[in-house]
């Protein structure tokens, strides 16, 4: 098996306190997790003057300028999501410091050292696919849902098998995503959300989920999700698709309900090229893709674990087959060998057999498609 874990420096052993950089939605996330681990947060390093002098679980929120003589004494843990992870990483690189050796990001952070320290088995994002449904057909889908020659609503027992095999061998997920398809399309969903949180609160941050905005969410999933912290992004695709009216229209909703959300006006999309025009990688240039991309969501589905929630979605379609070296069998695993069970933890931080035809959403990535045009 590829991984990207047993990067960090081996000085990482001995770290007793640490610097975290970023006091936003991934840091709010992972306070719990934190709240729990004996390790000392000196500050939290934010770039927004609003925020600094405030404080996070009780530690001041400080600006780089303020640290920066002393930012190489300490280990920095960067919490931030994928895109601000390399424009936080490109300051860090100017005074000096290296990934892996001076900073990580949070995901390998929660995979690597807390496992090496503290023996907990942590993956940071896992999304579950609750239905292959969707109300729009976007050509450029970057789950592939208008070639798939079936689509089907998840059941209320398998999304539930899924969720108790994955969480039976993993301590801590940072981000437990529910997707499509249109996840408001599955009538489970409430339900889901509910069963998630009444068994396993403890170990995620948060639920989150995606929507496209074509459907008004009811008045019980609306109360489910403001009574339990769940997250949802609207992706707007107005600009393309005349439904501005029913985008405002859900967010009234959502302010009624005090709902937390945030509604993503896309302007562009990184071009995957599958299926219509995979990319070709020889071994030399899918190394320099694999350190581009590196996402940071894996995928919960079927009783599987796999690295790349988007890979197995290729595969759904059936214009792609994966290697077996793609995903772990849950039930293969015995839930009370710890060895076996971070194997998880591995793969999360690994590669897929996908990535050599993928174009993927890193930095290396420069083919860019308009959002939300329909086949």
């Amino acid at each position: 098996m590829i991984t990207d874990l047993g990067r960090l420096t081996e000085d990482w052993s001995k770290v007793e306190s640490i610097v975290l950089y970023g006091a936003g939605t991934v840091s709010k996330i992972c306070e719990n997790l934190f709240s729990k681990i004996d390790i000392k947060i000196e500050c939290v390093i934010d770039r927004d003057p609003e925020k600094q002098g405030k404080e996070w679980n009780g530690i001041t929120i400080v600006s780089f300028e303020s640290i920066k003589d002393r930012i190489h004494e300490y280990k920095i843990v960067v919490m931030a999501a994928h895109t601000a992870f390399n424009s936080i990483s490109s300051i860090l690189e100017k005074e000096g410091l290296k990934e892996f050796e001076d900073y990580c990001r949070v995901g390998q952070f929660i995979s690597e050292w807390l496992w090496n320290e503290k023996g907990l088995n942590c993956v940071y994002h896992v999304d579950m696919t609750v239905t292959t449904r969707c109300t729009l057909n976007c050509r450029h889908c970057n789950m592939f849902i208008p070639y798939y020659k079936e689509r089907r609503d998840y059941s209320f027992d398998e999304l539930r098998s899924n969720i108790d095999l994955f969480f039976a061998r993993i301590d801590y997920v940072a981000y437990f995503g529910l997707i499509g398809g249109e996840p408001m399309m599955n009538p489970s969903l409430v339900d889901v959300i509910e069963y998630l949180e009444n068994k396993y609160s403890s170990q995620f941050g948060r639920i989150s989920y995606a929507s496209n905005g074509t459907i008004i969410p009811e008045d019980n999933l609306l109360e489910v999700m403001k009574k339990y912290g769940v997250h949802i992004v609207v992706s707007d695709y107005s600009d393309i698709i005349p439904y501005s009216e029913k985008i405002l229209k859900i967010k009234d909703r959502f302010e009624a309900f005090g709902v937390d959300y945030d509604i993503k006006p896309t302007i562009e999309w990184c071009d995957f090229g599958f299926p219509e025009r995979p990319v070709v990688r020889d071994n030399e240039t899918l190394k320099v893709h694999l350190m581009a991309c590196r996402p940071e969501w894996n995928g919960l589905n079927d009783g599987k674990f796999y690295y790349c929630n988007v890979s197995w979605s290729a595969e759904k379609s059936g214009r792609f087959l994966l290697d077996k070296t793609d995903y772990i069998v849950l039930k293969d695993i015995d839930p009370n060998d710890r060895i076996a069970c971070h194997k998880i933890s591995e793969l999360s931080r690994g590669t897929s057999t996908f990535c050599r035809i993928c174009g993927g959403c890193g930095i290396d990535n420069k083919q860019f498609v308009k959002t939300g045009v329909q086949l």
